[in-house]
This record gives C-alpha cells, sequence and structure tokens, in this order.
C-alpha cells in the first residue's frame, strides 16, 4: 500500500507523538509575551501575508503562531523557549523554496519566518547579509559596487538553504559551490547561544554548515566574499519540439568536451500534460561575455529555435530577476527529485528516452490536474581545491565532478491537490527508472544535491560515510540534547528516528 500525503506528513508515522495542541498554544502565548510585536496569529495580515509568499501550494500549512524574528537576539530568545518546551514542533523559513512538505513550513506548530532579517551590508571583498534574504535582496545591493557573489541563478530563492545545501551559481564553474565563498557564519545554536563560525572560531561547525543544512543552528548572517564581475551573456533559447534528440546530444557534447570554467547553466525538456508536446529549453551564461558562446556552441547551435528574445549582457542580478518571473507566476503544487552520474555518449539520451516514454502516460491518468514535468540536466562545481577549508559534500580536493558528473532534476507541476499521492509515488518512480539505467552502464554516483532533494532521498548519506560521521560528531558537541533532530519538524536529518522518538545515534 502506497503512503498517501497527510500519511507522509504524520507526526506518528516518523515515530514522535507531536506535542498537543494546548502545548503549542501555550509556547505561542510565551513567544508572544516574549517578542510581542514579532508574534502573529492566523487570520492577521501578517500571517497571512507569510503563508501567501510560499511559491507552491504543497507548502502553504497553517502553524499555530509564526515568529519573525528582526534581530539574531529575537532568534536566540526563540530558540530558548522552543528548547524549553521540551515538545513544540517548529519549521525555519527562510526563502520558503524548498518543495518539500514541512521542511520550512508546519502544520499545528511555530514557524520562524526569517524574512525580516534581510539586510545585506556591503564592505570591502564581503557582504554581510541577513539569514532571511533573498539573493535578488543580495544582488541588488553588492552590482552597483561592480562586484558579485556566488548567489542563487533565480532571485527569489532564500539565501540560508541555498548555501547550507551547498549551492550552484552563475560562477560556479570557475570559482566552486557557493558554500565555499561563505567566509563566517553567525548561527544560534540550541543553547540559544549566538556565536560565528569560520575557519578559525569553530571550523568544525564552519565545514558542517557548508551543506548540512539546519541540523545544528540558525544561521541569522552570512558574511559572503564578493569579487570584482561586470555584466555576463546568456539567456533563454526555446526549440521547437523536434530539436529534442539534438539538443540531447548537444548537451552529451558539452559535458564531453574540453572542460570551459566559463560556460554555465542547464538544458530542460518541458512536457506539457494538456498540448502533449514537449519544448527543449536552455537556459545558459557565459560569464567571459566577450568571447560567449565558448564551450556553450554545442548547445547554441542547436536548431531549429523558436521565436523569442536574443541573448543579452547583463549583470547577473538581472537574469536571476528574469528567472523569478515564472516563480512568483506559479500557483500549483511543484515537487522535484534528483540523482546524478557520470556523463557517458548515452546515458543523457536513455534517461530523455525514458522520461518521454513514461510522463505522458503519467499525465494522462491525471489529467485533471493539468500537469507539466521537466527534466533537467545541469553541471555540478568544482570542489575546493587543496589548502581550501573544506566544505561537508564529500568531493576530494583532486576529483574533478564538475568535469565528470551530471545531475538531473525531475518536477512535476499540478494545480489539483488531490493528485498529491499519484505524482510524489511517480517521482519516486522516475528516480528509479533513471538510477536503473545508470546502474546498467556503470555510471551511477551516489551523491545527491541536497538542494533539489525529495522528501525520500537522503542526501546526507550521499556525502560518504566519513563525512556523515564528522556530520554527526559536530551535532553532538553543538546540540547534545538533539534540540534541531527532535524539535525541528521536517527535513534531512542526521540521525534517523529509531522507534517511537528515540534517535539511532550510531
Amino acid at each position: 500500500m502506497r503512503p498517501s500525503l497527510s500519511y507522509l506528513l504524520s507526526y506518528s508515522v516518523l515515530g514522535v507523538v507531536a506535542a498537543s495542541s494546548d502545548d503549542t498554544a501555550s509556547t505561542c502565548q510565551a513567544l508572544a509575551s516574549a517578542l510581542p510585536e514579532y508574534v502573529f496569529y492566523p487570520e492577521t495580515d501578517t500571517y497571512n501575508a507569510s503563508i501567501t509568499s510560499y511559491p507552491f501550494i504543497q507548502l502553504r500549512l497553517t502553524p499555530n503562531c509564526i515568529v519573525r524574528p528582526k534581530s539574531a537576539q529575537d532568534v536566540s530568545t526563540t530558540v530558548k523557549i522552543l528548547r524549553d518546551t521540551g515538545c513544540t514542533k517548529f519549521a525555519i523559513k527562510g526563502g520558503g523554496h524548498n518543495a518539500n512538505v514541512g521542511y520550512n513550513n508546519i502544520e499545528d506548530g511555530v514557524t520562524i519566518d526569517m524574512q525580516s532579517l534581510n539586510a545585506v551590508e556591503v564592505l570591502p571583498n564581503v557582504a554581510r547579509v541577513g539569514g532571511g534574504a533573498l539573493w535578488q535582496n543580495v544582488y541588488d545591493a553588492v552590482e552597483p559596487h561592480n562586484v558579485s557573489v556566488l548567489g542563487g541563478r533565480i532571485g527569489v530563492v532564500g539565501v540560508p538553504g541555498f548555501l547550507t545545501g551547498g549551492g550552484i551559481a552563475f560562477f560556479s564553474p570557475e570559482r566552486g559551490w557557493s558554500c565555499d565563498y561563505v567566509v563566517n557564519f553567525q548561527v544560534v545554536l540550541a543553547s540559544g547561544e549566538i556565536v560565528n563560525a569560520n575557519s578559525t572560531a569553530r571550523p568544525d561547525l564552519f565545514a558542517a554548515l557548508k551543506g548540512g543544512q539546519n541540523n545544528f543552528g540558525i544561521v541569522t548572517r552570512f558574511d559572503l566574499k564578493t569579487f570584482p564581475q561586470g555584466p555576463i551573456w546568456g539567456g533563454r533559447t526555446a526549440y521547437a519540439p523536434e530539436a529534442a534528440t539534438d539538443l540531447v546530444q548537444g548537451f552529451t557534447e558539452f559535458k564531453s568536451g574540453e572542460y570551459d570554467p566559463y560556460a554555465a547553466g542547464w538544458t530542460t525538456f518541458r512536457y506539457n500534460g494538456s498540448t502533449r508536446e514537449v519544448t527543449p529549453i536552455t537556459i545558459l551564461w557565459y560569464t567571459k561575455p566577450e568571447l560567449a558562446p565558448g564551450g556553450l556552441g554545442p548547445l547554441t547551435s542547436v536548431t531549429p529555435k523558436q521565436a523569442g528574445p536574443p541573448m543579452q549582457v547583463a549583470y547577473a542580478g538581472e537574469f536571476a530577476r528574469n528567472a523569478s518571473r515564472s516563480v512568483k507566476a506559479s500557483n500549483s503544487n511543484t515537487i522535484w527529485a534528483t540523482t546524478t552520474f557520470r556523463i557517458s555518449p548515452t546515458i543523457v539520451g536513455k534517461i530523455y528516452a525514458k522520461w518521454r516514454e513514461l510522463v505522458p502516460q503519467l499525465c494522462d491518468i491525471y489529467a485533471y490536474a493539468n500537469p507539466a514535468s521537466e527534466l533537467t540536466f545541469q553541471s555540478l562545481a568544482p570542489p575546493p581545491g587543496f589548502g581550501s577549508h573544506p566544505n561537508s559534500l564529500g568531493f576530494a580536493a583532486d576529483s574533478t565532478p564538475h568535469k565528470d558528473l551530471v545531475f538531473l532534476q525531475i518536477i512535476f507541476y499540478f494545480t489539483d491537490s488531490s493528485a498529491s499521492e499519484g505524482f510524489n509515488n511517480a517521482l519516486k518512480e522516475f528516480i528509479k527508472a533513471f538510477d536503473d539505467l545508470a546502474e546498467e552502464e556503470g555510471v551511477k554516483h551516489n551523491f545527491v544535491y541536497l538542494n533539489f532533494a525529495a522528501w525520500f532521498q537522503d542526501p546526507l548519506s550521499g556525502y560518504g560515510k566519513e563525512q556523515l560521521k564528522k556530520l554527526k560528531r559536530v551535532s553532538k558537541r553543538y546540540d547534545p540534547r538533539g534540540f534541531f533532530q527532535e524539535q525541528l519538524g521536517e527535513g534531512f536529518k542526521i540521525f534517523k528516528r529509531n522507534g517511537w522518538g528515540n534517535w539511532n545515534h550510531h
């Protein structure tokens, strides 16, 4: 019997007895007493605005109250009150872009909405970014200074989840993972203590936060390394349906050819369940505009193209703003998953063919939900080199995942929430089908990009056993009572629940 979405959301399934509504109401009262101007209840304008700010329908849960802290001290106060209850469940919302239900909002608990902590201060070589900022906030602040950051490629994506999940940026092919350009995290620990984590102060926590997400604390400020940067070349191109096969081959040639550190972007195939047509799409950037298209040639040369705006030269922030428009306009359920494989002459074509075979059948079954699907292929970022401070993603300094590996994202969009169970089950089945194809070719890789991972995946284990052991040690050191393991509702946890509320710390 397959689980329903409500079953998946049930705390009893996760082996935890949820706090009673009376307990949560008391917690909200305690929070409102301590932070009277920053706690909001249902039916208030601020509460409703927070809920409707989530980009996808399935994320718009209804917590008992929402806390909108305006300082690290406010976050500390909130953490102490939640911790002292010993049972009240909570969620943390940065940008709210993670598509997994319960990962950034909660039903019948407390949601900490960080969006008031969105200030960006630009200093020489560093941008200090609040723990609730969106990437558009950051680009708009830094670009007038002719510098940039390793930030999200969609402006409405939040800074905290993106960076603590790794992060792939416009400039990642040349500069690496976005998390590796964090020079300092300001963090509220489970104790309520406000600390810094960097290469000299708490370096173990510094590394753990670069890929370990919210298992260790709540980041209230990110200090990001900036670098001189002017406009880049790029844009979105849609192709005629008959160009799909050539685009698959073009992406394979791009990945198999000489590595170009200035070539970035992704290749997408979108299936419209209503028209039953596939639209191939590329969203590409070349960060040395005078040399464009450079290594992107195998993709930009594909024809026939649909009519559309030409490629342009603009700042990264303008590209991020343009990419946000489709997300802002979304009023659907949106779920996704990911997997990773080594490039080969045939693997992208095989995966595309399997998706093209299965997705029309699925969309026909759930035609009433106005479904669509996207299959996207792109590159990973280079690992930090020798002598650099490590992250937690598990790639050795001398490895070349940026050259050898491809990660895909499969997305389902649908407007009728009654189809949630079917599409969540399908997501698992599609990933299994893709993994089976990669296994048959001997090109499967264990890495699972956390920011695109689905609820049923285990990205932290994908970092490797040694990295997972390090993350567990850091968790025990900075959160010995397991506050973020027990009371933080959903998420990719370091420790697995073992029975009714007991955590497996082995």
